[in-house]
C-alpha cells in the first residue's frame, strides 16, 4: 500500500535508493512518482511520490514492477505493482484506497516514472528499466 500524505522528501537521491535483496542480477529502481488512480475521488492530474503505508518512507519501483522503500530487507515486504493500492490526502478523508485497474491505466501512470529516469540514467538503462518493466507486466499481471 502507498500514499500520498507524507511531505515531498525533495528532489531525488540516487543514495536513498534501497540497496540489496533484490535479485543476483543488477536491479534498475526508481522513486514511484506518478499521478492517482483514474477513479480516485481527488481526480488529480498531480504526480505525486508515493510512500509506503506500513513506514511512510519513499516508495520505489524496480524494472521488474515491484514496490519497496529501503526498509524492504528488514521490516518491510515489497508487492507487485497490480496489488498496491493508493490513498491521497482527499481519499484518505474517507479512509478509502484505490488501484489502477488495468495495465494500460497503470502503464499511463508509470510513465512519470520513466521520466524520471530519463533525468538521471543514461540511455541504455531507460530502455532496459522500461523493457523488463513491460515484460513483467505482461508476464504477472494475470498471475
Amino acid at each position: 500500500m502507498a500514499d500520498s500524505r507524507q511531505q515531498n522528501p525533495g528532489p531525488y537521491d540516487p543514495c536513498s535508493v534501497p540497496k540489496g535483496g533484490l535479485n543476483q542480477q543488477e536491479r534498475i529502481i526508481l522513486p514511484l512518482k506518478f499521478i492517482c488512480p483514474s477513479d480516485c475521488v481527488c481526480q488529480s492530474k498531480v504526480e505525486r511520490i508515493w510512500h509506503h503505508k506500513k513506514c511512510g518512507n519513499p516508495s520505489f519501483i524496480t524494472d521488474y514492477g515491484d514496490i519497496l522503500c529501503k526498509n524492504h530487507l528488514t521490516d518491510c515486504p515489497g508487492y507487485f505493482i497490480k496489488d498496491a493500492s493508493f490513498q491521497c490526502n482527499k481519499a484518505a478523508e474517507s479512509n478509502t484506497w484505490y488501484q489502477h485497474k488495468s495495465m494500460s491505466q497503470l502503464f499511463d501512470a508509470l510513465s512519470k516514472a520513466i521520466q524520471v529516469a530519463e533525468n538521471d540514467l543514461s540511455d541504455d538503462k531507460v530502455i532496459q528499466f522500461s523493457k523488463n518493466l513491460i515484460n513483467q507486466l505482461q508476464t504477472r499481471w494475470y498471475t
